[in-house]
C-alpha cells in the first residue's frame, strides 16, 4: 500500500517504498546546498555575469525559494513583459476576458487540472487565478488562443513562482514563444508532431538497442512522450522534479526537452527492454516517471550521459522532420476534402 505525503508545492506523492521516500528526503537535502551555492547571487539579486556559471548554477538546481526571480530573468519572459506598452498589460487583458475565444474550453478544463491539489482545485482561489492567466493569454496570443496541457504547465508554474499571476503569465509566454518549438501549442499541433519526430530520431541515434527495440514492437515515440512535450513534463512527473526540469529548460532552451527525454529513456531502458508490446512499454514508462521523486541523478545523465546534443543539431533534425509533417497535413488536408465533397453523377 503506497503511504501518502505532499510535497513543497501541496502536490500529493505517494510512495510505494520505504526507498522512494528516502529518495524524496535526498532531493530535498539538495535544497540546502543549492542555497549555498546561489546564496551571494540571492543577497545580491544579481545573476552571474559569466554564462558559463550561470548554466552551472541552474543545471545544479535553482532553490524554489529563488525560482520566481529566476526563472524570470533567464526566459526571455522579462524581455516580453517590458517589450509591452503600459504598465497595466495582464491586468487590461484579464478585464477583457469576456472576449477570449477560448474561454469555455478554459471552464472545461480547470476541474481536471490537478484535482487533489489543495489550492489549484479551489474554485475562488486557484482556479479563479488559472481562468485569469489562461484566458489572458489567449488574447495576447491568438495565433494559439489555448491548448489543453497549457493548463498544467499553469498549474505547476503558479505554485512554484508562489502564486505570483503575472510571474505566470510571462512564464507561459517565454515557453510558447520563445523556448518551445513554433507550433507545438497551435491548432494542428505541428510543432509537437515534429517533436516526437525528431526525438525518435534522437532516440535511434543515441539510444540504438532501444530504438530498435521500439521499432520491432511498433511502438512510435509519440506514445509515451507527447505529454512530455504538451506539458513540459509537468503532468508527467512530480512537480518538483518538473521544476528541475523548468529551471534548465528555461535557461538554456528546448533541447533540455530532448534531453531529459533521453536520459529518462536510457535510465528506465534495462526494463523497457524486457516489454515486448507497446501497452507495457507505455505503462512501464509512464510509471517510471511518475515515481521520480529526486530527479538529480537523471539530470546529470542528460548533462553528462548521453554525448553532445547541440542546438542546432536538434535543428537540423526538426528541419527535415518538419517537411514530413507538412507533408502529412496536406495530404490529410486534401483526404478530407475529398470525403466532404459532393460525389459527382449522384
Amino acid at each position: 500500500m503506497a503511504t501518502i505525503s505532499h510535497d513543497i508545492y501541496g502536490f500529493a506523492l505517494a510512495y510505494k517504498s520505504p526507498h522512494q521516500a528516502a529518495e524524496y528526503q535526498q532531493a530535498r537535502s539538495a535544497y540546502a546546498v543549492q542555497e549555498r551555492a546561489w546564496s551571494k547571487y540571492a543577497a545580491e539579486k544579481q545573476l552571474p555575469g559569466s554564462a558559463r556559471k550561470l548554466k552551472k548554477l541552474i543545471r545544479g538546481g535553482v532553490p524554489p525559494k529563488l525560482r520566481a526571480w529566476v526563472w524570470f530573468e533567464v526566459s526571455g519572459a522579462k524581455q516580453l513583459k517590458m517589450a509591452q506598452t503600459g504598465t497595466h498589460y495582464y491586468t487590461n487583458l484579464v478585464k477583457a476576458a469576456s472576449l477570449s475565444k477560448a474561454a469555455a474550453q478554459v471552464e472545461l478544463d480547470l476541474p481536471r487540472t490537478f484535482p487533489g491539489h489543495p489550492y489549484l482545485s479551489c474554485a475562488e482561489t486557484g482556479q479563479a487565478a488559472m481562468r485569469r492567466i489562461l484566458t489572458a493569454y489567449s488574447l495576447h496570443n491568438q495565433l494559439v488562443g489555448y491548448c489543453q496541457g497549457l493548463n498544467f504547465i499553469v498549474g505547476v508554474l503558479l505554485m512554484a513562482v508562489e502564486c505570483e499571476e503575472e510571474v505566470t503569465f510571462w512564464l507561459l509566454a517565454a515557453l510558447v514563444e520563445k523556448i518551445c518549438y513554433k507550433g507545438s501549442f497551435g491548432h494542428n499541433l505541428s510543432g509537437c508532431h515534429v517533436e516526437m519526430k525528431t526525438l525518435q530520431d534522437l532516440v535511434a541515434s543515441k539510444l540504438p538497442r532501444l530504438g530498435a527495440h521500439m521499432h520491432t514492437i511498433s511502438c512510435d515515440t509519440s506514445l509515451i512522450a507527447t505529454d512530455w512535450f504538451l506539458t513540459v513534463f509537468c503532468v508527467s512527473m512530480p512537480a518538483e522534479s518538473a521544476c528541475r526540469v523548468l529551471d534548465a529548460l528555461l535557461g538554456e532552451g528546448a533541447k533540455v526537452l530532448f534531453r531529459v527525454a533521453l536520459a529518462l529513456l536510457k535510465a528506465a531502458e534495462p526494463e523497457l527492454l524486457r516489454r515486448d508490446n507497446p501497452g507495457e512499454f507505455m505503462k512501464c514508462v509512464k510509471d517510471y516517471v511518475a515515481g521520480i521523486v529526486n530527479i538529480g541523478p537523471i539530470m546529470e545523465v542528460a548533462f553528462e550521459g548521453i554525448g553532445r546534443l547541440s542546438l542546432s543539431t536538434v535543428a537540423a533534425v526538426r528541419k527535415v522532420k518538419e517537411q514530413e509533417v507538412q507533408a502529412f497535413m496536406e495530404q490529410r488536408k486534401q483526404l478530407r476534402e475529398q470525403q466532404s465533397s459532393p460525389r459527382s453523377g449522384t
